[in-house]
């Protein structure tokens, strides 16, 4: 009686048959069903955000280089070209002691920025890392004067190349559907 599974490529036979070797196939299905998956994601963007003019987009949190940022700025002016784009650290007047998150952001902030430069709407990003194989960026848009959530969007990337920087913004971009 033969235990575990053998079979044959390229004219090598191959046998598991201990644990050791199950978990090993596991993790590899895993990793690999991981690696290949699909990038995710999902999104709103309210029909009232069209008929904005100037948009504020400030530095991503997390985005050490800033490359996600101006990613998702360039393909945001693509799909929107006529809403003028703003960004940069020169809307605060501390860009480490200020915060950057719209979540945590007071009311203040929000509305000293967006007059300081003009711009109907503030956007900014998260990104974050849950595991080694794929990250996210969550992108919020806020009303300056209501602090109504205009938009948010939501994207997965399953893995850290450079090339995904561009990937990410252009899919956080894609993910603002109208509702």
């Amino acid at each position: 009686m033969r235990r575990g599974l053998e079979y044959k490529r390229g004219g090598k036979m191959f046998r598991i048959n201990g644990i050791k070797d199950w978990i090993v196939l596991i993790l590899f299905i895993i990793v690999s069903g991981t690696a290949c998956a699909p990038p995710g994601g999902s999104g709103f963007l309210r029909k009232e955000f069209l008929e904005y003019e100037n948009v504020a987009i400030l530095p991503f949190e997390g985005d050490d280089t800033g490359e996600v940022s101006k990613a998702f700025a360039r393909n945001f002016h693509k799909r929107f070209p006529q809403i003028s784009v703003l960004g940069g650290r020169t809307f605060l007047d501390d860009p480490k002691a200020e915060k950057c998150n719209l979540y945590q952001m007071d009311d203040a902030t929000r509305l000293k920025i967006g007059r300081r430069v003009g711009a109907q709407a503030l956007i900014t990003g998260t990104i974050y890392s849950p595991s080694i194989l794929s990250w996210f960026l969550q992108v919020k848009i806020m009303d300056v004067e209501a602090g109504r959530m205009m938009g948010r969007s939501t994207v997965e990337i399953h893995s850290l190349g450079v090339a995904d920087t561009e990937e990410a913004g252009r899919l956080a971009v894609e993910k603002l559907s109208l509702q």
